[in-house]
């Protein structure tokens, strides 16, 4: 069958409309119901479109192939979670892929409205969100979010929703990359049907900025004072934040066997 058709393979095969479609489903479907909407996201990746033709040949092909046959190669859906991408608002920069551009100062804010949005998934937080990921000028300031957010809030609400699940995988791949920074949660029982990489948690938050505050007060400074650290992009600023707490880690247990 698959050398017949030709499907979306991964998150970054899906064209706009499947990725805006799969993205609302992702986004707004709990646990306990996410098996049904993996049965929807199955069948968006064949349809490709709504168009008529694009509907004809869906109907088509579910009278002959079984949708557990077709769900074998759309299980990337459910297994990863590696699209990074944000797309293009004219009259703004978008980040870089996997946010590889965003100073910390910016990333300071993406998170707080990232953890606002991820336990109350509101319109007007995933509006905050969005506007937060994008910049006006090429240096970030905090004071051009309301001018970003004039632009922003005028996308298609599904379009945002790429855009926060492109920032959610983002997020956990950081927190992976940086086990020191961002521990590993207790692992809840595994269940066998399908389900989302992502839940919603009520962990605890820590706003960045009071980590952004220790980064320039540590006595050693790796990046020198406030105004300097808030500038370091966010991969190299996380980098050496996960050195300097296992230096402290490390120099707090030799005091100890002292």
């Amino acid at each position: 069958m698959a050398e017949y058709i030709e499907i979306a393979k991964s998150w970054n095969d899906l064209n706009n409309w499947q990725l805006q479609e799969i993205a609302h489903l992702y986004l707004n479907t709990s646990v306990e119901n996410f098996s049904e909407a993996y049965f929807q996201m199955i069948i968006l990746i064949y349809q490709k479109s709504n168009s008529n033709s694009d509907l004809y040949n869906w109907d088509k092909l579910r009278r002959n192939v079984p949708i557990s046959e077709l769900g074998k190669y759309t299980a990337f859906i459910k297994d990863t979670a590696d699209f990074y991408s944000f797309p293009e608002i004219s009259g703004l920069i978008k980040p870089a892929d996997a946010i590889g551009d965003i100073s910390v100062r910016q990333f300071s804010t993406i998170d707080t409205y990232f953890y606002f949005w991820n336990k109350e998934r509101t319109t007007l937080n995933l509006k905050r969100l969005v506007a937060s990921l994008y910049r006006i000028k090429d240096e970030y300031d905090d004071l051009d979010i309301i001018a970003v957010d004039e632009i922003t809030r005028k996308i298609p609400l599904k379009q945002m929703e790429v855009i926060a699940l492109a920032y959610l995988f983002t997020r956990n791949e950081i927190s992976k990359t940086f086990p020191v920074i961002f521990p590993k949660q207790k692992k809840e029982p595994e269940e066998k049907k399908p389900q989302p990489i992502f839940t919603k948690k009520d962990d605890q938050f820590v706003p960045f900025d009071k980590i952004i505050i220790g980064m320039s007060m540590d006595e050693l400074q790796p990046l020198g004072k406030k105004q300097d650290v808030n500038k370091v992009r966010v991969y190299e600023f996380l980098s050496v934040l996960s050195e300097s707490i296992l230096y402290h880690r490390a120099k707090a247990k030799a005091n100890e066997r002292k």
